[in-house]
């Protein structure tokens, strides 16, 4: 039954390979060719390897069954012959000598298979069929090769294949670019790619001392905003991404996404109103998240509970006009489900992205957001962990000696400051402002005391409060005491949170 089997195979897979048979002997070359003719659509028959050559260099057969002993050319004499016209070349030598020497030899060669006769046909076609296998496998990898190689130089960006930091190959795209002839001359270009890199705030390019690969290497899969100039001399704007080949050491693929028409690289219009200027922002800022989607690239969010940051990754799943839906954590969505807002930051937004929360979606694990406005501050750049007070905290301040009758709230407080929210202001309070303070944290039983001397950063006027921001530094032992509070209040905090999320 397995013979049977293995029959109908070689049949199936045979047909559109061709095969070269050279054997001297007319009784088994005449039986060997009709058994090559019923699997085969076309077999060659040769009397001696000077013959077999001949038909080798006129027809390219696809495979080639050789005896060694035969006049004029011996089966491995041809056999060398062929490989060095085609390297590749799929050949199986018979003998019926057991010959060390002619084994050793044929490895040498690298021919394919080496049978002694007489050769069981089941495993002539065992053989057969296995050669086939190998031959299909090379023409899908070749073709696969062909087709990848294809969609490297046609892509609309620039791409660069680089290997231990050295280009191998450069599309089509980036030869025109940096008008570059081939790829060989682009390899000597590439070397010095480092001062193409233009200066631009926060975006990549070499500055003390460290080298670009390294940092894109080191974040691999990230994006970076880069400046370069085209071949005409004009400014132009790329999203850069480094992605690593896997199974090769140290081989990217850097891909540079050209950009420049979101404007971005422009000062800002100081003509604009202020509805143009958000409107003009909304279309660069979608621009950005569909190319973070495209890229597939993180995002972070951060949210907070109480003063409290949680701060997780998430992927960009859907880029509409008005909303974007984002995949992230659970413990993410539930604080944007709290604070019914997040904040995102990317390397490619030039600031943070405030967004309000449209819905959640706990099964999916995704949010909708949308109301998009660039904020000026980056949560990532928080120094140190602000907490919310206990409700029994109590702080009074003092201005100009007096104390302010005028009631204040902590909303929140780290080691080197504290947000305060005024229902009115004190005479003559300004920023820039020194004060005095004692503050009054935790439980009524045991609170934490302190007196500190303040300095006003900043003041904003809303609707029914002020809110200051004060900035002070501690003395080593008062600091040392704050930090113990915030530290023991921000794992009241996490403790708070999770009862949230577990409760839903």
């Amino acid at each position: 039954m397995e013979d049977k089997n293995n029959y109908k195979e070689l049949a199936t897979i045979a047909k559109d390979f061709s095969l070269l048979y050279i054997e001297d002997n007319p009784g088994l070359q005449k039986q060997a060719s009709k058994i090559f003719n019923k699997f085969f659509p076309k077999v060659l028959v040769a009397q001696d390897g000077e013959e077999g050559l001949n038909l080798y260099k006129k027809y390219s057969p696809d495979i080639v069954v050789s005896d060694i002993k035969m006049p004029k050319m011996s089966g491995l004499e041809m056999a060398k012959k062929i490989k060095e016209i085609d390297n590749d070349a799929r050949i199986i030598i018979t003998s019926a000598f057991d010959e060390k020497e002619y084994l050793l030899e044929s490895i040498d060669i690298g021919v394919t298979k080496y049978l002694k006769k007489p050769i069981p046909l089941n495993e002539l076609i065992g053989t057969l069929i296995n050669v086939i296998n190998t031959l299909n496998e090379d023409k899908d990898k070749r073709l696969f090769e062909h087709y990848t190689k294809d969609a490297f130089e046609y892509q609309d960006h620039i791409l660069i294949f680089i290997e231990h930091d050295k280009s191998l190959m450069a599309n089509k795209k980036c030869l025109e670019f940096f008008a570059q002839e081939n790829p060989k001359v682009f390899r000597e270009f590439f070397e010095n790619f480092s001062k193409l890199l233009l200066p631009h705030e926060n975006f990549l390019y070499e500055k003390d001392g460290k080298n670009w690969l390294e940092t894109i290497k080191e974040k691999s899969g990230n994006l970076f905003n880069v400046k370069l100039k085209d071949s005409k001399g004009e400014n132009r704007h790329f999203v850069l991404k480094a992605t690593k080949i896997p199974d090769r050491d140290d081989c990217y693929i850097l891909s540079f996404d050209d950009i420049t028409e979101l404007g971005l690289l422009d000062e800002e219009n100081s003509n604009l109103s202020e509805e143009q200027r958000k409107e003009e922002d909304n279309i660069r800022m979608i621009s950005l998240l569909h190319v973070i989607k495209r890229n597939k690239t993180k995002i972070r969010l951060y949210n907070s509970y109480k003063g409290l940051s949680i701060s997780n990754t998430g992927t960009i799943e859907e880029v509409m006009s008005d909303h974007i839906n984002v995949k992230t954590t659970y413990l993410q969505q539930r604080a944007v489900h709290l604070e019914k807002k997040t904040t995102i930051e990317s390397e490619l937004f030039p600031k943070a992205l405030e967004c309000n929360l449209e819905n959640v979606n706990f099964q999916t694990q995704t949010i909708a957001l949308n109301k998009f406005l660039f904020v000026p501050y980056l949560p990532s750049m928080q120094k140190h962990v602000r907490v919310m007070p206990e409700a029994t905290s109590e702080i009074e301040v003092y201005f100009n000696t007096m104390k302010s009758p005028i009631n204040i709230q902590m909303l929140d407080i780290s080691v080197d400051g504290c947000n305060l929210s005024f229902e009115s202001l004190p005479a003559g309070l300004k920023e820039e402002n020194e004060l005095s303070t004692k503050v009054k944290l935790g439980s009524n039983t045991s609170p934490l005391e302190l007196d500190i001397k303040a300095q006003v950063l900043s003041i904003k006027e809303y609707k029914n409060e002020f809110r200051a921001i004060v900035t002070y530094k501690l003395e080593t032992k008062k600091k040392k005491l704050l930090v113990d509070y915030i530290a023991k209040r921000q794992m009241a905090l996490i403790r708070e949170f999770k009862g949230l999320e577990n409760a839903k």
